[in-house]
């Protein structure tokens, strides 16, 4: 009954790895320009080996990387599409792009 706010950062279809306390999407590095707090070493959970997301599976993430229950841990694990509800409609960083969020 507890509902947490986290960054989809893995699609379906994508292959996610954490390596080094950076994040690889399909082998690139994610360049991540939020939040100055890299993944510990260490702290890479289910995604220190590569994972290939099936066709309705989503990663996610919390900004507060080290002190965040997220698809990294088992416990939470790869999310299906039904598991997620809501979505983000503004944005306040950075602040030249402060706004709304368009949708289709």
């Amino acid at each position: 009954n507890t509902y947490y706010i986290k960054r989809i950062i893995g699609l379906p279809g994508e292959i996610v790895q954490i390596k080094k306390g950076e994040v690889y999407i399909n082998g690139e590095l994610l360049g991540e320009n939020y939040g100055l707090e890299k993944i510990n070493v260490g702290e890479e959970g289910i995604a220190k080996d590569a994972i290939i997301l099936g066709e309705d599976e989503y990663f996610v993430l919390g900004d507060n990387r080290n002190h965040s229950s997220d698809s990294r841990d088992s416990s939470v694990g790869i999310l299906k599409k039904e598991e997620l509800i809501g979505r983000a409609f503004v944005r306040i960083w950075p602040l030249e792009s402060i706004g709304v969020i368009p949708h289709e």
